[in-house]
């Protein structure tokens, strides 16, 4: 029987979600509008793929981590549930604030992208723990 570790699992997406918001809230507002269509927009947009990465990456690596098992699950179940919690963030901000939605048709895909790459950092934690100092 599979035994998924719950605290893992809710360290790994409050992890998940504060990276968000920094990514997708504080980054824009610290950098401002001037900055996107200045001559730093590739610098910019790099920082923005690495964080967005970061957001699914370490999240995983730390459920996996703390689970110390079953860290392709650990960090699929980081990603999966961390994605649909901000997808209905999202959602209800725009309703509560009249902001642009996204929209549900991208939602399948970022499921698979962000499931994946928590899980394989997942992955990661477990075989790095898992292979740790040989005597």
């Amino acid at each position: 029987m599979l035994e998924v570790n719950g605290k893992a699992l809710i360290r790994g997406i409050v992890l998940f979600l504060v990276l968000y918001m920094i990514h997708v809230v504080f980054l824009p507002q610290l950098i401002g509008e001037q900055a996107v269509s200045s001559e730093y927009q590739g610098l910019l947009y790099g920082i923005n793929q690495a964080l967005g990465l970061a957001t699914c990456l370490i999240p995983g690596f730390l459920a996996a981590k703390i689970a110390g098992h079953h860290g392709f699950i650990h960090g699929a179940l980081v990603g999966g549930i961390s994605t649909i919690l901000t997808a209905l963030i999202a959602m209800l901000w725009a309703i509560a604030t009249g902001a642009k939605f996204f929209g549900l048709e991208t939602l399948p895909f970022w499921l698979v992208i962000n499931m994946f790459l928590s899980a394989f950092a997942g992955l990661i934690a477990t075989n790095l723990e898992e292979s740790g100092p040989e005597a």
